[in-house]
């Protein structure tokens, strides 16, 4: 069995850091560790003038199948809203490449995403369902309570303290349309993007009401989640991650803080994480970074990124 994947990137992201080789950093530990063709597709969504820089960047890492795409393409949508946040463009992103994905399930990955050991479909997908990680929802509330209110439905479903974690993470391609199709509003010509769009419109006389303001802490994780919960297909699709029988977790936070990380325990079996991240927001240069793992990474056909 194969997966798709799916990386929206900017090649000077959020805060200002060099997302470009923070996602070379990712592909060198994917190239160390995914088995052979384990992406059907890897698509790597960025804006349009930056299709033909990243694509030459990117070019060396062709074992893993990865096309450059415009999110103009993907989502034209996004071009009635310049002043949409990257943050928000990329959560609608992982969602909207649903659309060409062949692949049953798919990856979405963040640049600042490192792969910490041997990744097969078979620690993915256990019995044609995917590995899901949960977190507490009493980190992030309103992130629920928000998509409980766009999708119309109680957030106490499943265990209502619990909530999916965020990017590594699994998608079902089938969950992903169905929640496109419950966001795509019946009474007017617009689509899914348009109306997570059009909330965060400040001068739109709409988002002056107190429901609709209610609504803007929406992910595209939490919406995902509940769907599926709305929808009964949460167990059709996906299997509990960092169980006794199951103790591959698709993130672990061990990188955090960066100073104190044994990033050698991070990279061993003792550790049962297959994904950790060195966010954006530590600021740190990918070099740096890049010296902490490349003895766990390097081979003599991946000799690092910079």
């Amino acid at each position: 069995m194969t997966i798709g994947a799916v990386l929206p990137l900017k090649v000077t992201g959020s805060y200002g850091v060099d997302d470009l080789n923070r996602a070379h950093i990712l592909f060198s530990s994917l190239q160390r560790f995914a088995e052979p063709g384990l992406f059907s597709e890897f698509y790597v969504v960025v804006p349009a003038a930056e299709v033909e820089q990243v694509s030459s960047a990117f070019a060396r890492w062709q074992s893993l199948g990865i096309q450059v795409i415009s999110e103009d393409t993907l989502v034209p949508e996004l071009a009635k809203y310049p002043k949409m946040r990257g943050w928000r463009k990329q959560q609608i992103v992982k969602l909207a490449i649903a659309a060409k994905m062949q692949a049953k399930f798919y990856l979405t990955f963040d640049a600042d995403a490192i792969c910490l050991k041997p990744l097969s479909a078979e620690k993915l997908i256990v019995d044609g369902k995917a590995l899901l990680q949960y977190e507490q929802r009493a980190q992030h509330p309103k992130w629920w309570k928000s998509s409980a209110r766009i999708l119309k439905m109680n957030a106490n479903v499943g265990d209502p303290q619990l909530g999916m974690t965020v990017t590594p993470a699994i998608l079902a391609t089938d969950i992903v349309k169905s929640l496109m199709q419950q966001l795509t509003p019946t009474s007017a010509k617009q689509s899914w993007v348009d109306w997570l769009c059009q909330l965060h419109l400040p001068k739109h006389p709409k988002n002056w009401l107190l429901h609709r303001f209610l609504m803007l802490k929406w992910t595209e994780y939490s919406l995902y989640y509940l769907c599926a919960h709305k929808l009964g297909l949460l167990d059709k699709y996906h299997v509990t991650a960092g169980t006794a029988e199951l103790p591959q977790r698709l993130l672990v936070h061990e990188s955090h803080p960066y100073e104190q990380w044994d990033v050698a325990r991070s990279f061993s079996n003792n550790c049962p994480g297959l994904f950790c991240v060195v966010g954006s927001k530590t600021f740190l240069p990918p070099a740096e970074v890049w010296q902490k793992v490349r003895p766990f990474i390097a081979t003599q056909q991946n000799t690092g990124p910079l």
